[in-house]
């Protein structure tokens, strides 16, 4: 049988977009023949309606490279380190969950007055950022909440919240595509790229598919 169109709009989202060492093994997604895209900070069109999940001021400059390689096509590539510690698992890693933390924790400088470390293979991805000379802009730490996976608990949330973007497909699509590439990495061979993805939550009307409920 063939694929049946959708009556709404949705998203999908894909998560993780970063590079290896030294930028090696840079990740990137393209999307074709989509209505819309937003991560935090924005998007195409700015932060969508209803979805106050996201952080007006978690920016993705620096972390994201958005371009429109043909007519329709987004391109999405990776810009900043990341390694298997900043992994994200669910939703909760990425975006701001009821209760758990404020778009504000994003900017606020641990009582250390230090957030970062030396991570990755020999300690070689180092984004150390002291408060007192460089501001408390990005210098969050993630809450020590049973929501968020162990791994990332009290480590800042730069390393893994700003390196994701949603794709909005239009009403009437049955299908789609992406395509997910990895950069050269003929200088660090010995690990690989980690990324997952996942749909979002769509609130239609009532009567969007041609009828309300009796």
């Amino acid at each position: 049988s063939s694929p049946s169109p959708l009556c709404v709009g949705f998203d999908i989202c894909v998560f993780d977009i970063d590079t290896g060492v030294g930028g090696s093994l840079a990740e990137s997604v393209e999307a074709c023949n989509v209505a819309d895209y937003f991560h935090h900070g924005g998007g195409q069109s700015g932060i969508p309606e209803r979805h106050n999940y996201l952080c007006d001021n978690i920016k993705v400059d620096g972390y994201l490279e958005i371009t429109t390689p043909s007519a329709g096509c987004t391109l999405v590539t990776g810009l900043r380190e990341g390694v298997g510690s900043d992994n994200p698992a669910t939703w909760d890693d990425i975006i701001k969950a009821d209760g758990e933390f404020t778009c504000e924790d994003y900017d606020v400088c641990p009582s250390s007055g230090v957030s970062g470390f030396a991570r990755g293979p020999g300690d070689r991805v180092v984004d150390i950022q002291t408060c007192a000379t460089d501001g408390s802009e990005e210098a969050g730490l993630f809450p020590s909440s049973i929501d968020v996976s162990p791994w990332l608990r009290g480590k800042p949330m730069r390393y893994t919240m700003p390196k994701f973007v949603c794709f909005t497909f239009p009403a009437g699509t049955s299908s789609f595509e992406l395509t997910y590439r990895v950069g050269l990495g003929a200088s660090a061979p010995y690990y690989g790229r980690n990324f997952f993805f996942s749909g979002a939550s769509v609130i239609a009307p009532d009567d969007a598919c041609g009828s309300s409920p009796a």
